[in-house]
């Protein structure tokens, strides 16, 4: 169970449990729950915990999320550090190992504690939700006393950010007895949708949101990126998104990050303004300076993130615009004076040795705090082992270092652009 990360023994089954649960007629898809409204913005120094269940735990071995926000706020200072755990639930009742969950429960709060942490990312619900209607009061209880806990050893002034809950896949029932066997991989091909299994998520989710409304918590709605995924004529999901049917894939977190994205950071302006004998100036919350303009052609950069591109004082004529090398369109100079908006990936894609280093520290910090022999070296068995104890914490510095080489990468996350006269 202390591998980085692995699926619980439950999970090596959830496909044959999904699709007892699941096999329900199929109609339209469930809508996203209703996000709060509570604003929330990452601050300089912020030192952000993330606990949860599975969403949360196999979040750190794709990296995508995490590397897309220290990619976007590569000015600022942030630290990540994954507590999840897989099948957990908010009474942390898969973290008590060879103990009841109550120690579990308390190990983690003591963690928190030597981590002080500003920002509390949690990720619960997808395990309390087979609970159906009758099980909501309670899980919010939990949950709210969760985050008591936790604020009682982290600070008052903790941030706490909700996550709701994805929804989820029914791989075909064809392919099960292969799936569970390891003799197939699943494609990209059509599959069916628990759609019932969908609504039970999805009202879960809208206790979610009017529960952190309530509470002066933030939001972030993992249900809604999914969507647009959903092909009503069909009422098929045309994209594999999970592993199992539950546990995201790549693509998965690729799509939650992508809607993260869009509710943290809405689309700003990144603004050009020309004048003749003098140096371009660039604004906006993206901006970093050292723009050119040589020739008719301009060249600057920006930090990463969605934006709508405004260059003012361009001559008449048409423009080609590109970013990162990439050709988008030749537009003319009214329509750059008027706004672009160029649509493109997450750093990611273009980006691969931040993520590494991002996946990379979160594989050391997974080490420090849940060592594989944890037992020998923490539980009952220490007497055996308990001398080597004191050598897990030396993890830390391998951590510090890929902390740095994460800083270091995340300065070259920034979009380079160039508009020049077009051919």
């Amino acid at each position: 169970m202390n591998h980085f990360p692995q699926p619980s023994l439950v999970q090596i089954f959830s496909i044959l449990l999904v699709a007892m649960l699941t096999a329900q007629p199929l109609s339209a898809a469930p809508p996203p729950a209703p996000p709060a409204t509570v604003d929330f913005q990452f601050r300089d120094g912020d030192r952000v915990v993330m606990i949860g269940n599975t969403l949360v735990e196999r979040a750190q071995a794709y990296g995508h999320l995490e590397t897309a926000i220290v990619a976007r706020l590569s000015g600022i200072r942030l630290t990540f550090r994954n507590l999840g755990w897989s099948g957990d639930t908010v009474r942390a009742e898969s973290r008590g190992i060879f103990d009841p969950p109550a120690k579990g429960y308390q190990r983690m709060l003591d963690h928190v504690a030597r981590l002080k942490p500003t920002v509390l990312v949690l990720g619960y619900g997808s395990n309390e939700s087979f609970s159906g209607d009758k099980g909501i009061p309670e899980f919010l209880a939990r949950y709210r006393k969760l985050i008591s806990d936790l604020r009682k050893r982290s600070g008052p002034g903790t941030r706490v950010v909700i996550l709701s809950i994805p929804p989820q896949q029914r791989p075909g029932l064809r392919r099960l007895n292969s799936a569970v066997s390891g003799t197939s991989k699943f494609t990209r091909s059509e599959l069916d949708v628990p759609t019932e299994r969908n609504r039970q998520i999805d009202r879960y989710n809208t206790a979610l949101a009017n529960f952190a409304l309530a509470d002066g918590h933030a939001h972030l709605d993992l249900n809604a990126p999914f969507q647009k995924l959903w092909d009503k004529p069909r009422r098929q999901f045309r994209l594999l998104f999970t592993v199992d049917g539950r546990a995201l894939n790549s693509e998965g977190y690729r799509v939650a990050t992508r809607g993260v994205l869009a509710q943290l950071f809405p689309t700003s302006t990144l603004a050009v303004q020309l004048k003749r004998g003098q140096p371009p100036q660039v604004t906006g919350p993206l901006a970093t300076g050292g723009a050119t303009y040589q020739k008719r052609r301009l060249e600057f950069s920006s930090r990463f993130g969605p934006f709508v591109l405004q260059v003012q004082g361009l001559r008449r004529g048409r423009y080609t615009l590109r970013i990162d090398g990439d050709n988008f369109g030749d537009h003319t100079a009214e329509e750059f004076a008027a706004g672009i908006a160029p649509q493109f990936g997450e750093p990611g894609d273009k980006h691969a040795a931040l993520r590494r280093a991002v996946i990379a520290k979160n594989r050391l910090y997974f080490h420090r705090w849940r060592p594989q022999n944890t037992t020998y070296l923490f539980g009952f068995r220490k007497r055996e082992q308990g001398n080597n104890a004191t050598e897990v914490a030396e993890f830390e510095k391998l951590v510090a270092i890929q902390e740095a080489e994460i800083d270091r990468l995340k300065a070259k996350v920034l979009h380079r652009i160039t508009i020049e006269p077009g051919r």
